[in-house]
C-alpha cells in the first residue's frame, strides 16, 4: 500500500536523514546524480537506478551538488513489500539495495499515475493506487532483468578455464559465478547454456569425467584413487556420475578400452 508518493525534479540542495523509518521506501532516479549513506558507508546514485530502503534501517540520502538528481519516490508498507523488493533486486539481502534498471518512460508514467491516484482518499481510489503500485513494482523487476540481459556478457572461455583449474574440487555454482562473472545466478546459467547447450555444472561434470577417462586409459590407478583426484571422497557416488555421462561404469569403461 502506498503511504506517500512524489516527484522532485532537479532537486538542488535536496537531502534527507531517516533515523528509524516506520515504512519502506522506493526511490527512482531518472536524471542527475545523488548519494545514499547507511551503516557508515556512502554510495553514489546515478540516473536509471532504483533505491530500495527497508523499514527500520537508518539512512541518509542527498542530491549531488553539481548534478542534482530528479527522483520519483514512494513510501510503502505491507507484507508483500519484501517479496517485491527481492524480485526487483534479484535476491534477498540485508540493507539498502541499489538496482540499475535504466531510465524508462513507462516506469515514470507509472509513478505519475500513482501520484494522481494516491491523492484521493476515497476507498476505491486507494485500492486502485495499491494495484498501480503492485504493477509498478512488477514492471521494475521486469526492467531489471531486461537491463541485465542487455548489458550482460559472459566469457565462456574464462568460465571453462576456471572449471579446468578446479577439476580436483567440489566447486559450487555460487563460487564459480563469484570467480568468473557479475551476473546473477539465473542469468549466468541461462547465458552459459545459450552459448554451450549445457549448464555450467553439467559442463564441469563432463570435464571431470573426460579427465577420469584419460586416467583410466593411461594409468593403473583404481577408481577410488581417480575419484579422489577429482574431488570425490565416495567412489561409488563418482561411479554413478561417470555412468550418467558415459553410459557405462568406470570399471566397464576400462575393460572395454583394454579389449581394443
Amino acid at each position: 500500500m502506498p503511504h506517500g508518493v512524489g516527484f522532485y525534479p532537479h532537486a538542488s540542495g535536496h537531502r534527507m536523514a531517516r533515523h528509524r523509518p516506520a515504512d519502506d521506501l522506493l526511490i527512482y532516479c531518472v536524471a542527475g546524480a545523488g548519494e545514499v549513506t547507511y551503516g557508515g558507508q556512502s554510495q553514489p546514485v546515478t540516473a536509471g537506478e532504483l533505491l530500495l530502503f527497508p523499514a527500520g534501517l537508518a539512512h541518509r540520502y542527498q542530491a549531488n551538488p553539481q548534478q542534482p538528481w530528479s527522483i520519483y519516490w514512494v513510501h510503502l508498507g505491507g507484507h508483500e513489500v519484501e517479496r517485491y523488493f527481492d524480485e526487483i533486486a534479484g535476491q534477498s539481502q540485508p540493507g539498502i539495495r541499489k538496482v540499475n534498471v535504466g531510465v524508462h518512460s513507462r516506469l515514470a508514467e507509472d509513478f505519475q499515475a500513482l501520484m494522481a491516484a494516491a491523492t484521493n482518499a476515497q476507498p476505491e481510489h486507494l485500492m486502485y493506487a495499491a494495484n498501480l503500485l503492485r504493477s509498478l513494482l512488477a514492471y521494475a523487476a521486469l526492467m531489471r532483468r531486461q537491463h541485465q540481459v542487455r548489458h550482460a556478457t559472459l566469457d565462456v572461455n574464462r568460465v571453462n578455464s576456471h572449471l579446468q583449474t578446479a577439476i580436483d574440487q567440489r566447486l559450487s555454482l555460487d563460487a564459480l559465478i563469484a570467480a568468473t562473472s557479475d551476473l546473477s545466478r539465473y542469468h549466468f546459467i541461462r547465458e552459459y547454456k545459450r552459448q554451450t547447450g549445457q549448464t555450467p555444472m553439467q559442463a564441469f561434470l563432463r570435464i571431470k569425467v573426460s579427465h577420469a577417462c584419460y586416467l583410466l586409459d593411461i594409468s593403473d590407478q583404481g577408481v577410488a584413487a581417480i575419484a579422489l583426484q577429482l574431488g570425490y571422497d565416495d567412489p561409488y557416488y563418482f561411479s554413478r556420475l561417470f555412468k550418467k555421462v558415459m553410459g557405462i561404469s568406470p570399471q566397464k569403461y576400462r575393460q572395454e578400452r583394454g579389449k581394443k
